[in-house]
């Protein structure tokens, strides 16, 4: 009985995962207002992915809301709410072992807005909108990883390759998708979560 390699992809995500949040959540205690700014573009994110994946196919029309996310509220926000976005989203799509392998995914989408914010502070739209287009490349070559592992066999890079070939046209639909999403509307995104990341620097004197 051949080595069940799929099992073990699947618990690497899960442990990959949880390591993170856990390294996340040593970084420090979110506040009220972090956590509730949390709830809430995490179930935007996953509601508008649970809402338009069925009818949109491989088209990710909230990918670029993670990244920017990222970009503005910083490495923990952008985590958490990559994170949940699939872990929600997947009780309306189907939850199954890919399920790990997209909250990973979606949470190191979320840092790598956090990355370019931290390497480029004067980074606008359209250095967002390019990274944004090739997560679209890079999604499908981590999730490839996990169908591989499940799917294929023999385990050889020649039949990781013809998975990545098999679903290269599914990927460029998802980076093309990204590409136009953030264009139009990612410009208008970044200024209203800047302009509510402002709001939550406000301190507010007691006992004047």
């Amino acid at each position: 009985m051949g080595t069940n390699w799929g099992f073990y992809t699947t618990m690497i995500g899960i442990f990959s995962v949880a390591l993170l949040m856990f390294s996340m959540e040593k970084k420090g205690e979110l506040t009220a207002r972090q956590v509730s700014i949390t709830a809430v573009l995490a179930a935007l994110c996953a509601a508008g992915r649970a809402v338009t994946g069925v009818g949109l196919l491989f088209l990710q029309p909230t990918m670029f809301l993670v990244e920017i996310t990222g970009f503005v509220y910083g490495v923990q926000i952008g985590f958490f709410v990559g994170v949940m976005t699939p872990l929600i989203s997947n009780f309306f799509m189907g939850q199954g072992s890919w399920t790990p392998f997209q909250m990973l995914c979606w949470g190191m989408l979320g840092v790598s807005g956090a990355v370019v914010k931290a390497l480029f502070p004067g980074a606008g739209n359209k250095t967002l909108t390019t990274l944004c287009f090739f997560w679209g490349y890079l999604y499908g070559a981590i999730m490839d990883v996990w169908q591989w592992s499940v799917f294929m066999r023999p385990l050889t890079f020649k039949t990781y390759f013809l998975i990545l070939a098999a679903g290269f046209s599914f990927d460029s639909l998802r980076a093309i998708g990204n590409l136009l999403f953030c264009a139009a509307l990612g410009y208008q995104t970044l200024k209203i979560l800047q302009y509510f990341h402002k709001k939550m620097d406000i301190q507010y004197l007691e006992d004047l």
